[in-house]
């Protein structure tokens, strides 16, 4: 097979060395479009020549992936079993071997010297005819786990196998699903959202509260490089809605127990949460890392206890057109409450004065401001 591949790159090789030759012996044309430029002359797929040097082991593996997928997925800081096979297996009912090879973000048992009892650095995994199971011929599970990372990314990585008669490399990608929850900000383009942001979807009657209007515009915004995964709640304050779903943190929060959550770019640890699923800033306690690093958000608290008092007050309230109910984050004429959001203090959820006692800062709900999202 290698020797094949070999000879059939050295043919197309010299095909084009013929060509080019030719081409540079050609005689001069005049430039008036009459004729093809050596640019549309010919197109080559770069795939075509890596293709012809990419020797794939004598009994390639195959991967038995998850319908629709075309990667292995196992959880961080879990296990799975991945499902693997020979693909046109030999026919006298001969053995294959392959050695697995963990790596930083993949890991399994590993074989160990008889000798010594020292790892291997390498699990040997056998292929072969299976006298129960016909139908599980040349295929096998193999145990691989996640490794933890320090960041809320899912990520994709090579899992090298080496088949052993051969000496021939093979990899299969493993996709490492992040448990930890990233955060981010969105900004609308940078023009942020006045804190009315829900009226003109609960007039138009497309979504049926402030609830499902901001957490639409978290999900409608996720930015590359965080986790696409999963879904995004929009963390600010919900007293008054039409459809009833109200937020705090009693009701539909944002934040969970015993779960990591990243912001900046999913890079930056925000905060681990054990028991609790607030930070008490009162007892000042504080962000691991800011959620960002210039600029406000809206957020509907009252006081750094991620309390909620008078929305009409601190979350843009009113009736609405109709006359009732009230809403929050739909008046421009009210006020609303915002973070900062380089505070890492409870600043960053309800700014307040610098004078004794503190007050929080109402500000005009024509203003705009961005809006923190938290995934789930």
């Amino acid at each position: 097979m290698k020797e094949s591949k070999l000879g059939r790159a050295a043919f197309i090789l010299l095909c084009l060395t013929l060509w080019i030759s030719k081409c540079n012996n050609a005689e001069s044309t005049a430039l008036d479009g009459s004729k093809p430029s050596l640019a549309g002359a010919i197109t080559i797929d770069p795939s075509i020549f890596w293709n012809l040097f990419v020797t794939l082991p004598p009994y390639p593996l195959v991967g038995y992936y998850d319908e629709g997928e075309t990667t292995f997925t196992v959880e961080e800081n879990n296990e799975s079993d991945i499902l693997v096979g020979i693909q046109n297996p030999p026919t006298d009912g001969s053995v294959i071997e392959y050695r697995f090879y963990p790596n930083d973000n993949i890991y399994f048992s590993t074989d160990l010297d008889p000798n010594t009892g020292e790892s291997l650095g390498y699990s040997t995994i056998s292929f072969a005819p299976n006298p129960q199971n016909a139908n599980f011929d040349y295929k096998t599970t193999v145990n691989i786990n996640g490794a933890e990372d320090a960041n809320c990314l899912s990520t994709t990585y090579d899992l090298v196998t080496v088949e052993v008669s051969s000496g021939i490399s093979q990899t299969l990608k493993v996709k490492i699903k992040d448990i930890d929850k990233c955060i981010f900000v969105a900004t609308n383009n940078g023009a942020g959202y006045a804190g009315n942001f829900a009226k003109k979807a609960m007039d138009n009657t497309t979504f049926a509260g402030p609830v499902e209007v901001a957490d639409d515009i978290c999900n409608s915004n996720v930015p590359d490089g965080v986790n696409k995964d999963v879904g995004y709640k929009a963390m600010l304050a919900v007293s008054y809605s039409p459809s009833n779903n109200l937020r705090n943190p009693s009701t539909d929060w944002v934040f969970s127990s015993y779960l990591k959550y990243y912001s900046q770019g999913g890079k930056k640890l925000a905060y681990s949460f054990t028991s609790g699923t607030t930070i008490g800033f009162a007892n000042a306690q504080q962000w691991t890392n800011a959620l960002g690093t210039s600029g406000r958000i809206w957020t509907g608290f009252s006081s750094i206890d991620w309390t909620t008092d008078t929305p009409t007050v601190t979350q843009c309230a009113s009736l609405q057109v109709t006359g009732a109910p009230y809403s929050s984050w739909y008046s421009a004429t009210a006020t609303g409450t915002q973070g900062v959001l380089s505070a890492v203090d409870g600043n960053s959820i309800a700014e307040m004065t610098t004078t004794d006692p503190a007050i929080v800062i109402p500000t005009l709900c024509s203003q705009r401001r961005n809006i923190v999202c938290v995934g789930q």
